[in-house]
């Protein structure tokens, strides 16, 4: 099942993988669930997360090429929360 869903996810853009976490995270906040959906849920909020993590360090990689080949190589390091 959560190999489905893992395969859903790849398809998804950044911003639809973290509405997804946030809405997953919001069940487990709440509560009322049982103990099966809430490892379920948290299977899948750590799919999303890694999904997310991925996008982002991506998105570092690009920009850094990017400044590196326009000659106006800055390292920062930046925070992504």
């Amino acid at each position: 099942m959560n190999g489905d869903f893992a395969a859903e996810v790849e398809s998804m853009t950044f911003e639809q993988s973290m509405k997804a976490l946030e809405e997953l995270v919001s069940e487990l906040e709440a509560g009322g669930i049982d103990l099966d959906r809430s490892i379920e849920v948290y299977e899948k909020a750590v799919i999303l997360r890694n999904r997310c993590r991925r996008v982002l360090d991506e998105s570092e990689r690009r920009i850094k090429a990017i400044m590196e080949t326009s000659g106006t190589v800055v390292e920062e390091d930046f925070d992504v929360n």
